[in-house]
């Protein structure tokens, strides 16, 4: 009777662990909503402080239809460019904060230096920035644009932060592959 029950017992704990493995495989492979910290936190926000200026992880992979949740700690910009785009492409201007290249871009993030109104956008802040899978289409327009499966590069916009080396990418992969 012991062996029995201790046998049920096994079984019925291999099955949990059996299916538990399995479900977590499915999500993996579903990379629909993935978070990168962009900045180590404000704790480390001092300036010249290059230890806060990275991306967290800096290759990420995610499905056509998903979304990237940056996590923004400090005065950080996230400017997201089209497959096809390195980092030797961005166009660095010799002065000034800010990169502020549009060739091939696919998102500009939240400017960290405010306007009149909020003088400063640099606290902590999540900017999500959606893959989809079609065009977003309103009374006939399109007013955003399908994301292509590809490499995306994903930078910093404050030029001193690009310059050392806060950028990554992001894999948008096809629904179908």
């Amino acid at each position: 009777m012991k062996r029995r029950t201790l046998s049920m017992i096994s079984v019925a704990i291999l099955s949990c662990v059996g299916l538990t493995a399995s479900r977590g495989m499915a999500d993996e492979d579903e990379q629909q909503s993935v978070t990168v910290a962009f900045g180590r936190g404000l704790n480390t926000a001092q300036q010249n402080n290059v230890v806060n200026n990275v991306m967290l992880p800096n290759d990420v992979k995610i499905n056509q239809g998903g979304v990237v949740h940056f996590l923004v700690a400090g005065f950080h910009q996230p400017v997201v460019y089209k497959p096809g785009t390195k980092p030797e492409d961005i166009a660095v201007p010799a002065t000034g904060t800010f990169i502020n290249d549009p060739t091939n871009q696919f998102y500009l993030g939240i400017s960290p230096a405010g306007v009149s109104t909020n003088p400063s956008n640099a606290g902590n802040r999540v900017e999500s920035i959606g893959f989809p899978e079609t065009d977003g289409i309103v009374n006939g327009v399109v007013v955003s644009h399908k994301a292509e499966p590809g490499v995306y590069l994903v930078i910093c916009n404050v030029k001193q932060h690009f310059q050392t080396g806060m950028f990554g990418f992001v894999e948008v992969k096809a629904q179908h592959d």
